[in-house]
């Protein structure tokens, strides 16, 4: 935790520097996300002069103004109990259908998850810099009501979170208060209002071209339309700010061009019923967070200051496969020939959609996760990393892993495979539990090894790999047991075709 009145991921203007804004929408429990974003601004060494928070997205905002580092903030994440969001309200008051305000309390949030995220009012009032707001529903006005960080206290966090239909309003000083997500899901003009000149919007609720039947899809499709159409809105009214600029206007007292970032996932991320259902967890969205967030700021370059139209849209989802792999065993180092040290990765592969997965040759997918290391650390995120399963001659597969990582101001690929090959004697079980690893420079123009390793994974692990299987965008439990049994089928047929 950072020093009082101190936040992280902050600091005052440079000279000739853009007044930068970290505007931190919604998106329920699966903000998590959000924080391995952070967590890679932080490593780029971006450094903002305001912070916006609306909806899930104020308890990330809420804890850099309690003093908490974004590697902190992460683990908060990671060791969140789900449970502990669950309250429920009064019986009576579920026998009463017709007057019932939501499905649930928000008792669980005031009482066990603000105090795990160690989310202090008394000391975000006291924050100096930099300025910061708060976002909630002014229902009986219909309008969005913002908060300054210097007068916000715990109701009105509770409020910005309170969806209709989830959680009840919140009643205070005579007002009725609510989540601000059935208006607008980020409030990019009060940080335009604030002088801000670069603004980064860490997005995280779904935008694509497929429309879905049954409650709980009608419900979050309405927040989406919502929450992007106003998102597009005030990218346009931006945009003619920045017209403005440009013929020598300054409304708020920019004197460039008004750059926005967002920065979003490929695809939709999973809702929250699948965190509570154990399909995906805390863990794998700050991995995934982290992964695009890297992506983003490698491509970052090569963009223009010009905000393209619908900045947040996703693909389209299909059918896909989430999995996790665990190997551990060691390296030795080019510089230090003579010692091994321990290392131990674990990677989730996400392969979006599986029927193009089953039809490209190489079998291709996406890889998040971790390494720990002595060398590098014990918490090592991975970014821009794949997998793949090629065939080769002599009835013969490849599996192969490319791990990038950034340690040090150094970026590395740990080059890893398993070779699966029919030799004599019982060696299916050899050749699936070992892995071998080469470590290089990510430059490519630097091939030389800086190690080498070999890794293991327990039966247990592969058992854990087998059970851990999850099918991702189906909508029934027939349909998720199809899908998992098409990919079992495609997995043995490959070890078939191997040993027979």
């Amino acid at each position: 935790m950072s020093p009082a009145n101190t936040v992280p991921l902050t600091a005052p203007l440079n000279p000739g520097q853009p007044k930068r804004a970290l505007v931190l929408p919604g998106g329920g429990l699966r903000l998590s996300y959000q924080a391995g974003i952070m967590l890679a601004l932080e490593e780029a060494g971006f450094e903002f002069q305001y912070l916006d928070g609306t909806s899930g997205g104020s308890l990330n905002m809420s804890m850099l103004l309690s003093g908490l580092e974004p590697g902190e903030i992460c683990q908060r994440w990671r060791t969140l109990k789900l449970k502990d969001t669950i309250a429920f309200l009064p019986l009576k008051d579920y026998l009463k259908v017709e007057n019932l305000e939501g499905m649930g309390d928000s008792k669980g949030f005031r009482t066990k998850v603000l105090p795990h995220f160690g989310i202090d009012t008394a000391r975000i009032r006291a924050v100096a810099e930099p300025p910061a707001s708060y976002n909630v529903l002014d229902y009986a006005n219909k309008v969005v009501k913002v908060i300054s960080h210097r007068d916000i206290d715990e109701d009105m966090i509770i409020a910005g979170m309170s969806l209709p239909g989830v959680f009840p309003p919140v009643r205070k000083d005579g007002g009725i208060y609510l989540d601000t997500g059935f208006v607008q899901d980020a409030n990019l003009m009060e940080a335009v209002k604030n002088g801000a000149e670069e603004i980064w919007v860490l997005w995280g609720l779904g935008n694509t071209g497929t429309y879905r039947g049954g409650p709980l899809h009608l419900y979050v499709q309405m927040l989406e339309m919502s929450a992007n159409a106003a998102l597009n809105n005030q990218l346009e009214a931006i945009r003619e700010i920045n017209r403005r600029i440009e013929q020598g206007d300054n409304p708020y007292g920019q004197t460039r061009a008004i750059r926005v970032h967002v920065v979003k996932p490929e695809y939709p991320l999973p809702l929250d019923p699948d965190l509570y259902l154990g399909k995906i967890d805390h863990a794998t969205l700050i991995e995934m967070g982290y992964a695009d967030a890297k992506t983003y700021l490698h491509a970052l370059p090569g963009t223009t200051a010009e905000t393209q139209l619908n900045p947040s849209r996703m693909k389209d989802p299909a059918v896909g496969i989430r999995f996790r792999k665990c190997f551990e065993g060691h390296i030795s180092l080019a510089q230090q020939p003579e010692s091994k040290q321990n290392l131990k990765i674990e990677l989730c592969i996400h392969i979006a959609d599986l029927e193009a997965f089953l039809a490209d040759p190489e079998h291709a997918a996406r890889i998040t996760g971790h390494l720990s290391c002595p060398a590098f650390g014990s918490m090592v995120l991975l970014a821009d990393s794949r997998f793949f399963l090629t065939s080769l001659p002599d009835r013969t597969r490849r599996i192969g892993y490319e791990l990038r990582f950034d340690s040090g101001n150094r970026r590395y690929k740990l080059a890893a495979e398993q070779i699966l090959h029919d030799d004599p004697g019982p060696d299916m079980w050899r050749d699936l539990s070992t892995l071998s690893a080469q470590l290089f420079a990510a430059d490519p123009a630097d091939s030389r090894p800086l190690g080498t390793g070999t890794l293991h994974s327990s039966i247990a692990g592969i058992k854990d790999w087998l059970g851990g299987i999850r099918a991702t965008e189906t909508q029934t439990l027939t349909d998720e047991l199809k899908v998992i049994a098409r990919f079992t089928k495609f997995v043995l047929g490959e070890l078939s075709e191997v040993y027979g």
